[in-house]
């Protein structure tokens, strides 16, 4: 490959990484429902960044200044503090959504970093929590077809959400003061009685923008499941059904809106020096397949559902007109790779 031929390949590839993390980078959700099993392993991602801003030479910087602190760590359903995780989740769906949908046991995976400057710095946040959910089956039977509760998607978790991590101790997953409380009670303590102690206390797992009517997701219907394997969504033919309905969030558009980052600003005094603190909570994005031609309904009450049957009716196209961002990465990846391959053939 000559000179011009690494500079394509250079701007595809760059194009290609930046999409993918802007995703990996958002409130997600993302699972896969197939409704002769009525159990699920969906994923919910809560992010989070918070930059705090001082004076150099301040009592705050000396406390933060070079601070280098990484806190992470993995727990499965049976260990301290796992079962009030899964009950404040079980507890929001069934009164936040009126959901039949319960969660029997979950994973956690939890990441946080504090990077000090002089003059300021960088908290973020990561947390997934894996649950094995059941019961999104609400009528197995129905003549439109297998009817699927949809709302359990989307439900703001309250509380700090202490568990026990083995390296850390007590650690609150739910609050973003957790890892300063892990690190430095004294100055969590401080926030926490300062203005800025609402935005220490905003709950990470809130996955309230994943409730977007689903009629504003991309759909895309695929007769035998190969465009979202290929996804590397994880798809496989289960329960039967070859084919899958991809419901996509995330992607702005004239028809879908425009989806913002969440912000929050505050100042607050600390150990006798002026912090500005900066939350942000970038855009949501989610993906939910469903095993089967899938049709959104909504109820009486604005409850949504999805009437699912293994056959689509005759003439099926994509609802929304568009594919999902995933499929049109991998086929923009494709793309870039047959046109890489082509200019280096006529090179040769």
């Amino acid at each position: 490959m000559d000179f011009p031929d690494v500079l394509i390949f250079s701007v595809l590839a760059t194009i290609l990484m930046a999409s993918f993390t802007s995703q990996a980078l958002a409130n997600q959700l993302t699972g896969i429902l197939v409704p002769t099993r009525d159990d699920a392993n969906p994923v919910f991602t809560g992010v989070r960044f918070i930059t705090l801003k001082y004076q150099p030479g301040s009592p705050m910087s000396k406390i933060l200044n070079g601070k280098s602190e990484h806190i992470t760590f993995k727990l499965n359903g049976t260990e301290p503090g796992m079962a009030n995780v899964i009950s404040a989740f079980n507890q929001a769906i069934a009164l936040q959504k009126k959901s039949p949908v319960r969660i029997l046991n979950a994973s956690l995976s939890y990441s946080a970093d504090i990077i000090g400057q002089p003059d300021t710095a960088q908290l973020s946040y990561k947390v997934d929590f894996k649950p094995t959910i059941t019961k999104y089956v609400l009528d197995p039977n129905s003549p439109q077809g297998v009817v699927v509760d949809l709302d359990w998607r989307s439900v703001l978790i309250n509380g700090p959400l202490v568990v026990h991590a083995p390296q850390y101790g007590n650690v609150s997953i739910n609050y973003p003061i957790g890892v300063i409380q892990a690190t430095n009670p004294d100055l969590a303590r401080n926030f926490l009685n300062s203005q800025a102690g609402a935005i220490m206390r905003d709950p990470l797992l809130n996955f309230q923008t994943i409730g977007t009517p689903m009629d504003r997701w991309h759909f895309l219907f695929d007769p035998t499941g190969s465009v979202a394997g290929a996804a590397g969504s994880g798809y496989v033919e289960q329960g039967g059904a070859k084919a899958v309905s991809v419901y996509s969030l995330g992607e702005s558009s004239f028809r879908e809106g425009t989806f913002t980052e969440q912000v929050r600003d505050a100042t607050a005094t600390i150990d006798n020096t002026p912090v500005s603190v900066h939350s942000s909570t970038p855009p949501p994005s989610a993906q939910i397949q469903i095993a089967g031609f899938s049709k959104i309904q909504k109820s009486g009450d604005g409850s949504e559902l999805a009437y699912v049957s293994a056959q689509a009716p005759a003439g099926t196209v994509t609802a929304t007109g568009g594919f999902p961002l995933q499929v049109l990465l991998v086929l923009g990846g494709m793309m870039g790779a047959v046109a890489v391959f082509v200019l280096v053939k006529a090179r040769k």
